[in-house]
């Protein structure tokens, strides 16, 4: 992080190195969060008084247990200008007053990127982590938990073993999701396609297509990593030095995002509602981009006369669009004995129009 953060401006980058305080059992490494966070404020102020420094151009940022300690530091630095907490640590936090943990009184601005929400207290069952807003912007790539790539069954771990090397296969297999949120800040200091997060109400929400513009000069989209302070959010609903989070934003994947609206008709012959999956192939002046899984989670349930809007991610601009093709296939789900389609039903899908539509990326 810090040979990005000195390629991208004329900066004085200081690392903490508490690893002795961080390496004992995790009970003793969280109390030692009070005290390291005690020694960076006492730095800052130092730089401060002696040197003329001005926190509100110091920047803290911190991962898991780093997080809650730059918090700390935070409560003693008057003036701090930004701490940016990746995946806060769960255990001994969640739930605990503010005076205990990172939240957005700890400086002017704190941004947050929630990436593993599984707590390991649950072995594997999904849970909200530390989930939970605690700074004035919220981010959550991904829904804030099982992160591309991180799945063994996706990525074998002897793989990665070849590919990366003992080092990084030792994470994938322990913290893959939680380290993430190191890697995509990372990402963002040097990168021209910026990480864009979209506001919205849940993450079923995003993929709906309800969350899918950023309106001029608004705070419905925020940028995530090191340039989250340029973002609109930051000036028009940001109460600095505030106990509470004003804002959640997040739910953005990597890549162009596009609405497919599907329109459907209801003609007397069709079925009030009908079951399946659906791709799309993209016809551009660019090329094609073939079979889009519109429904990559399983089957979805459709209701003619109505309309559907999901959203589909793609690495790269599609270009200007010249035609869709639309593929359907029906599914009979013997747990659902009315979805069963034999002689006397219909199992076809009626559209009467597909609209694509890319997502909107501006910020400002």
């Amino acid at each position: 992080m810090r040979r990005e953060l000195l390629k991208h401006a004329d900066w004085n980058v200081v690392v903490v190195d508490w690893a002795g305080g961080s390496l004992p059992l995790y009970t003793q490494a969280t109390a030692n969060t009070r005290l390291v966070g005690l020694e960076v404020a006492y730095f800052v102020n130092y730089l401060q008084s002696t040197f003329g420094l001005d926190p509100a151009d110091v920047h803290l940022i911190g991962h898991s247990l780093g997080a809650h300690t730059a918090g700390y530091a935070g409560e003693r630095i008057v003036g701090l200008g930004r701490i940016t907490g990746l995946d806060p640590a769960e255990p001994f936090f969640q739930g605990m007053p503010t005076i205990t943990r990172l939240d957005p009184s700890d400086a002017k601005l704190v941004d947050v990127i929630h990436t593993d929400g599984k707590s390991i207290f649950l072995l594997g069952e999904t849970k909200q982590q530390f989930i939970h807003k605690c700074g004035h912007i919220d981010f959550y790539p991904n829904n804030g938990k099982e992160q591309p790539g991180c799945d063994l069954a996706e990525t074998p771990l002897p793989l990665t073993l070849i590919r990366d090397g003992l080092e990084e296969a030792s994470r994938v297999l322990v913290a893959c999701n939680h380290i993430r949120a190191i890697k995509l800040f990372i990402d963002s200091i040097n990168t021209n396609c910026p990480y864009v997060a979209h506001r919205c109400d849940s993450y079923q929400h995003f993929l709906q297509g309800r969350c899918f513009t950023c309106k001029e000069n608004s705070s419905t989209c925020a940028l995530m990593g090191l340039q989250a302070h340029q973002s609109n959010v930051v000036s028009t609903d940001l109460t600095p030095g505030s106990n509470e989070s004003s804002i959640s934003l997040g739910f953005s994947r990597v890549g162009r995002h596009y609405r497919v609206t599907i329109d459907l008709a209801k003609p007397p012959r069709a079925e009030s509602w009908v079951q399946g999956y659906m791709k799309v192939s993209l016809h551009s002046e660019d090329g094609v981009v073939r079979n889009l899984d519109l429904t990559p989670n399983g089957y979805v349930k459709l209701q003619h006369g109505q309309s559907r809007s999901l959203v589909v991610t793609h690495p790269s601009d599609v270009g200007r669009l010249r035609k869709v093709e639309f593929y359907w296939e029906y599914d009979m789900d013997v747990l659902q004995p009315r979805s069963l389609c034999f002689f006397w039903c219909n199992d076809h899908l009626y559209v009467s129009a597909i609209e694509v539509a890319e997502m909107d990326i501006s910020t400002r």
